[in-house]
């Protein structure tokens, strides 16, 4: 009988050994940090709540923010925080939102962004291609239903525009 159970506990030793070879030799993909900002000509503000309509989209603090990468896994996940609401005496302004992401994950040529509504039944705005290493600087995403150039307020002309 001790025979048998020392021929048991080495077999059961050496796969344990195996075993924790395999888990150890796992890659971990690698990420980055990355700060996007989020930019709205708004018909309607409102500073108290932070709440803006964005081309009769609203948007809030804790709606959500993605960044998808090129391949299906490479997304990273956040929500808007209010960084300034510019309101004008007719209720319209500019809003501007910050999302913070820890891992953005890396090795992709370019990145798309989603902000989505909380609001039933809303819209999201999409962002065309960023470059990787805009993405990494800090990205500014402007939301409107102007095309871009077309914008009076002339803010965004240019740059990164979402459209609902």
């Amino acid at each position: 009988m001790g025979r048998t159970s020392g021929l048991v506990a080495a077999s059961l030793s050496i796969g344990t050994v195996v075993l924790t070879g395999c888990v150890s030799n796992t890659e971990k993909p690698e990420t980055f940090p990355a700060t996007v900002t989020v930019v709205g000509n708004a018909e309607q503000t409102d500073p108290q709540t932070g709440q803006c309509i964005i081309a009769a989209v609203p948007i809030a603090p804790n709606d959500t923010v993605l960044i998808h990468g090129e391949s299906a896994a490479a997304s990273a996940r956040s929500v808007l925080e209010v960084d300034t609401v510019e309101r004008n005496a007719d209720g319209t302004g500019v809003c501007t939102y910050v999302a913070h992401f820890d891992a953005v994950p890396a090795n992709q040529r370019h990145y798309t962004i989603t902000v989505s509504s909380s609001a039933p039944y809303a819209r999201t705005f999409e962002s065309p291609a960023f470059h990787a290493g805009e993405i990494e600087d800090g990205a500014t995403f402007y939301l409107h239903e102007f095309p871009p150039g077309t914008d009076p307020s002339g803010i965004g002309d240019g740059d990164r525009v979402g459209t609902p």
